[in-house]
């Protein structure tokens, strides 16, 4: 699993950290769904950090 380590939100001006996941046994359908959720949980962080990044500069 990748880290995505913490990044800060400008609103209400703190750091935030990403839960921990739960480690359970999972089928494959199971397995499939968390990879998909893990893709789109990276996306919207790439977003929300683009976001922030651009906020900042000015």
């Amino acid at each position: 699993m990748v880290d995505l380590g913490k990044w800060y939100d400008p609103i209400s001006e703190r750091w935030i950290a990403p839960r921990e996941s739960r480690l359970e046994e999972k089928s494959s359908h199971a397995s499939e769904n968390h990879v998909l959720e893990l893709q789109r949980t990276i996306e919207v962080q790439r977003i929300w950090r683009a976001l922030v990044d651009c906020c900042a500069r000015d």
